[in-house]
């Protein structure tokens, strides 16, 4: 049980790097850009981002092979 809270608060991390990166970005990157400034798998990058999204605090929206990811405005601040 504890290799799955260490996963979580992994998972939770990385959104977390993924929030202050999109915050230093304007509110707005690709998750290709995202993937490779932050160095995290795809696997890493999907689950962080779902796990945002999930709460609200990012919009998802499909471009070409990747998607756009949005900042919400209640995570502007």
């Amino acid at each position: 049980m504890q290799d799955a809270a260490k996963f979580t608060d992994t998972v939770a991390q990385t959104a977390g790097n993924i929030l202050e990166a999109l915050k230093a970005a304007g509110g707005d990157a690709s998750s290709w850009d995202l993937k490779l400034k932050l160095h995290l798998s795809s696997s890493a990058l999907y689950l962080a981002l779902g796990w945002l999204a999930a709460q609200g605090k990012i919009a998802l929206y499909p471009k070409e092979l990747n998607f756009r990811v949005v900042i919400t405005d209640n995570n502007q601040a």
